[in-house]
């Protein structure tokens, strides 16, 4: 082949190219964006408005990011986790809002133009145990988590016994208009089978045209909690080192649970809520050290792998009985761990992109949180400060309140010696962000690709020639 009739081949084949991708229909998109989720209040932070110096209460030190591993520094405090997302969605070709579908979570696949999501995470490979001094109520904490979105539904209905919150429906779900929660505020009261009385609710504006849906964040793995059983040292005063006062802890089952779930059930309007057992197992004071407050990091306790500061040892109490080798004519003593059952139980809801608050009482500190969606088109990014990059066609950010509780059941033979042990109520917010624009035809990327070459092959040739 000539060189002029290469020349002509490749110029032909870049103009073909580059010519045939503004015809090609798009109803592909690529997104671009995050997912955030946490609870607490910024408040409460160190130098929040609610907690001042001369406060009893001390600042909330945790990292409160689900999964707080999610954070580049999971010491530092927290109120949220943000994860980076990108993938491929299909948007509806009728009349704005146009609806958004995303298939269960998948690896990124460009030849097929599926897939995304932010990086699952799995227990085991997220874990955090927190450093002391978290609070005179919390002794330790050490957190697993795992995530996954787009996640799988609950089933419908909603099983009748532990677990509770089955994951395993089909993945992925719609964002469209009516899919949201309903067509009025909606305020959700969590009673006393929830938080104490008064003590937390939910409310949603769902917005215009009630723009939202379910599309779940799968979440789980559980917490390794040390609880103390009295708030104050052997003088009345803060508590400061371990090894003070008794305590009670617990392996939580924080999951599964669906932030942004598409299921319903008879207690939750537009949402559900799901729970899990656990047991409290009362323990001795344990080791000793110096005023944790004063040098946190020059004196450490020993370390349990996976869940943290060294233990104390189980309270045991004798019990007669008339099993384990006795008659009800000759019973025998044995000793039994002091224990009670609990329930870890939470309230979440669909994505909208209209107002949702969350508040709360029920724990160490005061919640109070709000987040507001969007659905903006190019037309409206000057208007609202923001630009289209990336030939980003429309900015959707969708918003969901939940709400979680960890209380005990009050039940049991040692009832009354747990009696004290507090329960705790939390939540917050989980935020959906994400930009969108068209995603090349299959066929389209190909014919760049070649394009390109082409361009490149016509640039040789003069290189040659020259």
């Amino acid at each position: 082949m000539s060189r002029t009739v290469l020349k002509w081949t490749l110029a032909l084949s870049a103009v073909v190219a580059l010519g045939a991708m503004p015809a090609m229909a798009q109803t592909v998109s690529l997104y671009k964006g995050s997912l955030a989720v946490g609870f607490g209040d910024p408040a409460n932070l160190p130098g929040g408005s609610r907690v001042q110096p001369n406060a009893t209460l001390a600042p909330d030190l945790a990292n409160n990011g689900v999964p707080a591993c999610a954070n580049a520094n999971p010491f530092a405090p927290s109120t949220i986790a943000i994860q980076p997302m990108f993938g491929f969605a299909v948007q509806g070709t009728g009349a704005a809002p146009r609806s958004v579908m995303f298939e269960g979570y998948a690896p990124m696949n460009y030849t097929a133009q599926t897939g995304g999501g932010p990086a699952p995470r799995t227990p085991g490979t997220c874990r955090v145990i927190f450093p002391p001094w978290l609070g005179n109520q919390l002794r330790s904490r050490a957190q697993q988590g795992a995530n996954n979105w787009p996640g799988n539904k609950y089933v419908t209905p909603l099983p009748t016994a532990p677990p509770y919150a089955n994951t395993t429906g089909v993945g992925g779900g719609t964002f469209a208009a009516g899919g949201g929660n309903g067509t009025l505020p909606l305020a959700l009261t969590l009673g006393t089978s929830f938080y104490a009385a008064s003590s937390g609710m939910q409310n949603i504006n769902p917005g215009v045209n009630s723009f939202g849906g379910g599309v779940p964040i799968n979440i789980d793995g559980d917490v390794k909690l040390g609880i103390n059983t009295k708030f104050t040292n052997l003088t009345g005063g803060p508590i400061a080192t371990f090894g003070v006062r008794g305590y009670a802890d617990g392996l939580l089952p924080t999951g599964p649970s669906n932030f942004g779930t598409d299921a319903t059930s008879t207690d939750v309007p537009f949402g559900l809520r799901g729970e899990n057992p656990y047991t409290w197992k009362l323990r001795t004071p344990g080791p000793t050290t110096t005023n944790m407050a004063v040098s946190p990091f020059t004196v450490q306790l020993g370390f349990t792998a996976n869940y943290g500061w060294s233990q104390g040892t189980t309270v045991r109490v004798p019990v007669t009985v008339a099993t384990t080798g006795g008659t009800a004519m000759n019973p025998v003593t044995v000793l039994v761990p002091i224990t009670t059952m609990g329930d870890f139980a939470g309230v979440f809801q669909k994505w909208t992109t209209g107002q949702v608050v969350h508040t709360d009482m029920s724990g160490m500190y005061t919640t109070d949180r709000t987040a507001t969606g969007h659905d903006w088109t190019s037309a409206q990014f000057a208007a609202n400060g923001t630009t289209a990059q990336l030939g980003t066609t429309r900015k959707l950010q969708l918003v969901t309140p939940w709400s979680a509780t960890i209380k005990k059941r009050g039940t049991g033979p040692f009832a009354g010696v747990t009696a004290t042990l507090p329960d705790f109520g939390f939540g917050g917010v989980a935020i959906l962000t994400f930009d969108l624009q068209p995603a090349p035809e299959p066929a389209s990327a190909a014919m760049l690709a070649l394009g390109a070459a082409g361009v490149v092959g016509l640039g040789a040739l003069r290189r040659r020639r020259a």
